[in-house]
């Protein structure tokens, strides 16, 4: 499954409740100022994933207070399972979404199980392709693509046991 911003802010809200505000700020210290959603996105999924029964909110204790969201049981098994059951031909980019929130958002045993569960996936799509005498279109692709599942390999084994900031702190 590609990540939509549901499956985003469903892992930000099982580390903690948080307004609108608050979630697409955490979006942007995740992946960057150039990767950054706007509020009415970040509603318009918050809207999405309550219908779906992933996300229940707190009513404003004062006027003009912003509302608080929060995670479900159904949304925290929601987004776990998003996190963890990484398909075999997942995408690069996808792997990486999941890295970098596991690392922002999630406790370390979530955080060993993401970098495991993404090795695995990309073990599956090594080809370990030869290089060709003639290059054709075709091989060179294949070439790319083994040349980045073995890049982001080598990046997750380097990230694995890693202390994070966020293990400092708890």
């Amino acid at each position: 499954m590609t990540a939509t911003l549901g499956n985003i802010l469903l892992v930000f809200l099982a580390d903690r409740p948080g307004t609108a505000h608050e979630l697409q700020q955490r979006h942007a210290q995740t992946f960057g100022r150039e990767r950054s959603v706007d509020i009415a996105r970040v509603l318009a999924a918050l809207r999405r994933q309550e219908r779906l029964g992933s996300v229940g909110t707190e009513a404003a204790s004062q006027p003009r207070r912003p509302v608080v969201c929060f995670l479900t049981d159904a949304g925290y098994a929601r987004q776990r399972a998003w996190m963890l059951d990484v398909p075999p031909g997942i995408s690069g980019e996808d792997i990486i979404v999941r890295v970098l929130l596991a690392t922002a958002a999630a406790d370390r045993e979530t955080f060993d199980a993401v970098i495991e569960s993404c090795l695995t996936a990309l073990k599956s799509q090594r080809s370990r392709v030869r290089r060709q005498p003639v290059l054709e279109a075709g091989g060179a692709l294949a070439e790319y693509e083994d040349t980045v599942a073995a890049s982001l390999q080598t990046w997750l084994r380097r990230l694995a046991g890693r202390p994070r900031r966020r293990d400092a702190a708890a």
